[in-house]
């Protein structure tokens, strides 16, 4: 839900990444110009290679490794079992966060996957196959959560958030309906560039609260155990999705497929789990979100 224009920190270079996985899986009929078995387009299938959009800069989704400085996080490791249950390899190509729908639009990528949310207004120029159900969350330095125990306490307070989300039009939701709209001082927005400046904002005292995903904050949380503390209600919650080509049917179809296999099998559940989020899982479904 937090990605719309957003990053974390700079993404400084494009660049195209290394094949992570590979299976031993057949391709099916694809040289014959049909889809393959696995009901993926013919040129994937026979490539054998799905070719992946990414903007590494989104941890704990997707984000460069500092030791290793490969590509990693929970959206690799679900695509690495996505391409494993069709039966193809994966290749990350990195790209500016910008990038990444006119990519899968222009046939540079197969498919994105990066934290990305599913939107109406997105759904008129690709697809998608939801797949994460991201939670926005206020959040505070743990030293001043207490102050928070509902809704109104946020009114009159200085509120960092990244204008580039869809988080600055639900901060301004919310004060319309338990601030400003409820005869109560209104939230002070502090709009920001990016996540990481609005975290800065709220770190150096400027703001005293800040909005973050939910997915974020439990990699802050192993980074700097203690120092930001969730507070109030979640946020409605907007899935991410990954994005396929607008009206490409078979590879679509194949990527909802292959999700619901690893639903089905417990992959999909304990990569979740493992990393702390099992509140996000939903059940995968094309174009599911309504706003």
């Amino acid at each position: 839900m937090s990605r719309t224009t957003r990053a974390l920190k700079p993404l400084p270079l494009l660049a195209v990444g290394t094949v992570l996985l590979a299976s031993a899986c057949g391709t099916g009929d694809a040289a014959s110009g049909g889809s393959s078995k696995n009901g993926l387009p013919a040129a994937v299938a026979q490539s054998g290679t799905l070719r992946v959009g990414m903007s590494p800069d989104f941890p704990p989704m997707e984000y460069i490794d500092e030791k290793t400085k490969k590509v990693v996080g929970v959206d690799v490791e679900l695509v690495n079992a996505l391409a494993k249950q069709l039966g193809v390899k994966v290749q990350i190509i990195q790209q500016s966060f910008d990038q990444l729908l006119n990519s899968v639009q222009t046939g540079r990528v197969d498919l994105v996957m990066s934290g990305l949310s599913d939107t109406a207004e997105r759904q008129k120029t690709v697809d998608f196959i939801d797949y994460f159900g991201s939670q926005g969350r206020f959040y505070t330095l743990q030293s001043n959560a207490a102050k928070y125990t509902q809704p109104s306490a946020a009114c009159g307070r200085t509120l960092a958030v990244s204008k580039k989300t869809d988080y600055y039009q639900q901060a301004l939701d919310f004060d319309k309906k338990n601030c400003s709209g409820a005869g109560k001082p209104a939230i002070k927005m502090l709009p920001t560039d990016s996540g990481s400046a609005a975290r800065l904002q709220l770190e150096q005292g400027r703001a005293e609260l800040a909005i973050q995903g939910a997915e974020n904050l439990a990699y802050f949380e192993k980074q700097d155990p203690g120092k930001y503390e969730p507070v109030l209600s979640p946020l409605k919650s907007t899935p991410f999705g990954i994005v396929t080509k607008k009206g490409d049917s078979k590879m679509s179809g194949a990527v909802l497929k292959a999700m619901n296999a690893l639903v089905k099998n417990g992959t999909y559940k304990r990569i979740l789990t493992t990393n702390g989020m099992k509140y996000a899982l939903i059940t995968p479904a094309l174009n599911g979100s309504k706003g």
